[in-house]
């Protein structure tokens, strides 16, 4: 079974250094459920994981004011009183696969291209567990193209708190043309899935595809480990395509998730 970082038992460790109140509830044919309270109101994100047929006896009885589901549960979710504030959004995920030839089999033949030629580009490729200085310079990059493509990721504090829980599982990937840095990309490990957390690539780095190079080795990389999946995040194809077109044309497929739901009754 492969559960969103959201329902990650490493997640939940981060978010209770953080001072979140975390707990576990059991539904039957279901992955244990993170449960987070805030203000007093018990939610749910990218949860729960089922394994078997949604239950909604037993989400009524599990006492979750609300939920943003994982996907497939939307029956169970209004059987059990719960009604939807808001639809659907879609997930890229990507197989990973130790051989590089089945990562390349996958791509789409656009994206293949400008993969091949990053290949050939001189970049030297690492990776490297996080560490919080030597590595400050990527998340202030990140901050800065937030800012100026106005967006707003998973807050650093989390990255941060996730690296102190489990250290060998946060891992930055590094591209550098003639000793200077032009791209990286920080990727969350928990079990069988992984998290693309972060990208950034200055102009040198985007005109040389440095992000197509990083992603596929560290997906080969990861898939040596036992992960088995990237999530890459939401694809937006209305505001951003350009974005939505690289997570797809990597071979990523597009899933969609169950909305948010506020139980009423």
């Amino acid at each position: 079974m492969i559960l969103p970082l959201q329902q990650h038992p490493q997640f939940a460790d981060a978010l209770m250094g953080l001072g979140t109140w975390v707990d576990t509830v059991t539904l039957p044919d279901a992955a244990p459920v993170q449960v987070i309270t805030r203000f007093g109101v018990r939610f749910v994100s990218r949860g729960p994981v089922w394994t078997g047929e949604p239950d909604p006896h037993a989400l009524r009885g599990a006492h979750l004011r609300l939920i943003n589901s994982n996907g497939g549960d939307a029956q169970a979710l209004y059987d059990a009183g719960y009604r939807q504030l808001m639809t659907p959004a879609t997930v890229a995920e990507l197989p990973v696969f130790a051989q590089q030839s089945d990562m390349v089999t996958q791509m789409r033949s656009k994206w293949r291209n400008s993969w091949r030629r990053a290949q050939d580009s001189a970049l030297a490729i690492s990776a490297a567990p996080f560490h919080a200085a030597k590595h400050q310079w990527l998340l202030d990059a990140d901050i800065a193209q937030q800012r100026q493509k106005r967006f707003r990721a998973l807050p650093h504090a989390i990255l941060r708190a996730y690296a102190h829980t489990a250290p060998k599982d946060v891992m930055v990937w590094t591209a550098m043309q003639r000793k200077s840095v032009v791209a990286g990309m920080i990727f969350l490990r928990h079990g069988a899935g992984a998290t693309y957390h972060l990208g950034w690539a200055n102009t040198a780095g985007r005109q040389c595809k440095a992000h197509h190079r990083l992603l596929i080795a560290a997906g080969c990389a990861l898939a040596e480990t036992g992960v088995r999946q990237i999530d890459l995040g939401t694809i937006d194809t209305h505001n951003q395509q350009g974005l939505a077109r690289f997570k797809l044309g990597a071979g990523a497929r597009a899933r969609q998730l169950g909305g948010s739901w506020l139980r009423l009754f």
